[in-house]
């Protein structure tokens, strides 16, 4: 996330959905964005996003696995918005509905002021929970293949919606405001959701390694940019991977740049030598130096 004390930036760059080149335009300075798409300013980034869909594979890529909740569910929006296409807009009413629940929780609002914030959460809550579950519904097969075929064994796939499958979040909301009201935020909902990987039924993060947990997270990445490609081929997905050959072992490297060639994506990769790049098919190489970009042979 970028904020107000970093520094400025402007990119630009064409989009080829067509023979004739779209070009978009994401300029960021002081605490000031502006986004253009075609010539056209527009409100938000949104648009650029759908236009072209970036995923990065980088060092802390292992984070995915042993960390919390919210950089996988930041993942699984990803790829909810680039299939399914009527995500956004519940996910924007539910963001705000929860904003403005939360801020009733903190001073302390009567039940009936909540009350109004809580049932356009429940009910943006069941929308995205929908487009959640049809997404990973169609995920789970994707992954679970990518991930046998890079760490040689099976591992299941579990989506967590962030509160009881048994109830309608419209009642869990309601047994849940004391402890709201205590905490003064809302502990349930599409917000608390969360993707779990198991082995043999039991969490995969207490069953491997470090360089497992990297394979495993480019494994779930790979499955998402793949799955997009099958549902939406055009735009194509751009894939970033950052120095990959200083963070996986030869063999893995290997396995991982064998499903690379079969997925249909624009590949941008870093190295911090050429003998990183080795076993790469590369179109174009260019070398940064001191902020300065040139083309090279």
């Amino acid at each position: 996330m970028l904020g107000p004390h970093d520094a400025s930036f402007r990119i630009v760059g064409a989009l080829s959905r067509t023979p004739q080149p779209t070009y978009a335009g994401v300029e960021y300075a002081g605490d000031k964005l502006r986004v253009r798409l075609g010539g056209e300013e527009l409100s938000g980034i949104s648009a650029v996003t759908r236009e072209l869909p970036v995923q990065i594979v980088d060092p802390s890529i292992h984070r995915l696995i042993e960390e919390g909740a919210s950089r996988r569910r930041r993942l699984l929006d990803w790829g909810v918005f680039h299939v399914e296409q009527n995500f956004l807009n519940p996910w924007r009413r539910y963001q705000r509905a929860l904003g403005q629940r939360n801020a009733a929780l903190r001073s302390g609002m009567d039940s009936r002021i909540l009350g109004s914030w809580t049932e356009e959460l429940a009910t943006t809550a069941t929308e995205i929970d929908a487009e959640r579950a049809g997404y990973v519904a169609l995920l789970r097969p994707v992954f679970m293949e990518l991930a046998d075929s890079l760490l040689g064994f099976s591992v299941e796939l579990e989506y967590l919606r962030g509160w009881s499958s048994e109830h309608a979040l419209e009642m869990v909301l309601a047994g849940s405001e004391i402890r709201d009201r205590r905490l003064k935020t809302t502990t349930v909902g599409p917000h608390r959701a969360d993707l779990t990987f198991k082995i043999d039924g039991a969490a995969a993060r207490d069953r491997v390694s470090r360089g497992q947990q990297k394979m495993l997270a480019v494994a779930l990445i790979l499955a998402q940019v793949r799955l997009r490609a099958e549902r939406h081929p055009v735009p194509r997905s751009c894939l970033l991977l950052d120095d990959p050959a200083a963070e996986l072992d030869v063999d893995n490297l290997g396995k991982v740049l064998s499903v690379l060639a079969k997925l249909p994506t624009q590949l941008v990769i870093t190295s911090l030598d050429q003998q990183g790049l080795h076993g790469m098919e590369i179109g174009r190489m260019f070398h940064v130096e001191q902020g300065r970009v040139r083309q090279m042979l």
